[in-house]
């Protein structure tokens, strides 16, 4: 019997063989009550260096301190690699130009979805004061934005969502229960009524590409080019136009444009051999 084989029997008192890696040694329950006191920890620190006027750090330290630090110590815990468990392999240049092309195109059709919503349940005067909040005046303070909403929060929630919860589910059900559960878990936890629909899709589709590819780098790209686009909108946004109520439906030849685009960047993932089993 190889050493490996009789380790693991060992570990289990000669019962069945434990499964290698964090979702084989950790049990399913803790897991996902670790990845809730992650979020919770992140969203009221957020809640609190933005309340106490510290804009800035409120979109750095959450990421940092709520989601990267203690899934390192999880992963640490049982002597694992943090990339190799959350599955953040090396990007294919095929892969990712397309990944990016499905980025961008996905833009429109949540701005459509969104704006169908707010029709329903209008943004309050809170909402628009975080928004004003938020954006970026002068390069650098734009510069300093990005780095936490275009490269932290992306990268902190997609392990958290996606490497960790929607592994989690995968090992207990479906694939498609999967991704709908960690899409609509995504939708909550961003919190905004009107905002919910068109995020929920958003995060199936982010969760499809990471079932499909196996690989949380394109998740993260997805959510990066995502966050980022709405930075720059916000900081070429005037005042008035974020506080107007009665804006311009959407184009419907640009919907779509983006919805054959879209659809074109999936199809094309999903017949694409997967680059990890």
């Amino acid at each position: 019997m190889p050493v490996e084989d009789r380790q693991m029997q060992h570990d289990t008192g000669g019962g069945p063989p434990i499964e290698p890696g964090l979702f084989g040694r950790a049990n399913n329950y803790f897991l996902l009550i670790y990845a809730f006191a992650c979020y919770l920890m992140a969203s009221s620190l957020s809640g609190l260096l933005y309340l106490g006027g510290r804009v800035t750090l409120s979109v750095i330290l959450p990421a940092l301190i709520g989601y990267l630090l203690p899934l390192r110590v999880l992963t640490a815990r049982y002597g694992l690699s943090l990339a190799g468990e959350m599955r953040l392999g090396r990007p294919v240049a095929a892969t990712a130009a397309l990944v990016l092309a499905a980025s961008v195109a996905v833009i429109y059709p949540f701005d459509s979805v969104a704006w169908l919503f707010e029709r329903w349940r209008p943004a309050d005067s809170d909402y628009i004061s975080i928004l004003l909040a938020f954006k970026p005046k002068g390069i650098l303070h734009f510069i300093v934005m990005a780095l936490g909403m275009a490269v932290l929060t992306p990268v902190g929630e997609e392990l958290l969502f996606r490497g960790l919860v929607q592994q989690t589910f995968r090992r207990n059900m479906g694939a498609a229960t999967a991704i709908a559960l960690s899409g609509t878990i995504f939708a909550v936890a961003h919190g905004t009524l009107f905002l919910m629909p068109a995020v929920a899709l958003l995060g199936v589709m982010i969760a499809w590409v990471y079932h499909r590819t196996q690989n949380l780098i394109y998740a993260i790209l997805i959510h990066a080019v995502f966050n980022f686009a709405s930075l720059w909108r916000l900081h070429e946004a005037t005042e008035e136009s974020l506080r107007a109520t009665d804006g311009p439906g959407p184009d419907w030849r640009w919907l779509l444009g983006s919805l054959v685009v879209l659809a074109l960047t999936l199809r094309i993932l999903a017949g694409m051999r997967r680059e990890r089993d």
